[in-house]
């Protein structure tokens, strides 16, 4: 009897309104970053993925660096997501590494300091192995780590959390901030990922504008090109229709850094 273990892993299917720009799902264990200016609806985007996955069944653990927790269940409220029973479940998970800036926080999984990214890194685990299966990691976002360690440190960090969620065979998404990192930060990072997620925002007549595009991808075939998106009310991320790139590329394109 073969006793090997599987050497592809199982695909995550991608749960947003994506049509035909994404042929399938992710393989587990993926990690793939998502960048934008601010504005651009990077939480939102984030947001609308982990009620995707939840409303699959799966779990989430959404670390907070930008905004607290609480801002986000309102968020997952507005959304239709049921954050108390999901919560009472242990399927959603909020890891607070935002409120110490205001005095402290009264979230379970909670860090003192930025600065110290190992307590983070410690209370990322405890969040995951409290929700205890498969799903998506966010963390949401990268770019206040930089604020408060050298970028060195940071890279290293997204290495070990990176590794971890491998190991755990889960979905990792990083947000990144556009045009605040240095070169070098933005190249270790296209290098560590598994695919890039790229949104932007303008003003067109007027009337604020928001893209999206899978910059690169390399285990899957997608579209390319910048395909507008919106808001909805009630927070939801939505591609405009009739309005999705129609060219396609190999899923070995080389990754490619931030401009």
């Amino acid at each position: 009897m073969n006793t090997c273990p599987d050497v592809v892993p199982r695909s995550v299917e991608f749960p947003l309104r994506f049509g035909s720009i994404l042929d399938k799902g992710f393989p587990e264990g993926s990690i793939l970053s998502l960048f934008g200016p601010t504005g651009a609806g990077k939480t939102v985007f984030c947001e609308n993925l982990a009620k995707g996955f939840l409303n699959k069944g799966t779990g989430c653990v959404y670390v907070s660096t930008e905004r607290a927790p609480v801002e986000i269940r309102n968020d997952f409220q507005t959304l239709r997501t049921d954050v108390c029973n999901l919560e009472t479940e242990k399927r959603l998970a909020f890891v607070d590494g935002y409120s110490w800036l205001a005095g402290g926080s009264n979230e379970m999984f909670r860090v003192e300091n930025l600065a110290n990214l190992s307590e983070l890194i410690i209370m990322i685990e405890r969040a995951y192995t409290y929700i205890g299966r498969q799903g998506l990691l966010i963390l949401d976002s990268v770019s206040p780590l930089s604020l408060h360690n050298p970028e060195v440190d940071v890279t290293k960090f997204l290495q070990s959390l990176a590794a971890r969620i491998k190991n755990w065979k889960a979905i990792g998404i990083f947000v990144v901030q556009a045009g605040v990192h240095s070169e070098e930060f933005y190249n270790a990072l296209a290098y560590l990922v598994d695919g890039m997620f790229d949104l932007r925002k303008e003003v067109e007549s007027g009337t604020v504008r928001r893209y999206f595009r899978i910059r690169n991808l390399r285990f899957e075939a997608h579209r390319v090109g910048w395909m507008p998106f919106i808001i909805e009310a009630g927070r939801g991320f939505k591609l405009e229709k009739g309005l999705e790139s129609k060219g396609t590329v190999a899923s070995t394109q080389p990754r490619a850094a931030v401009p």
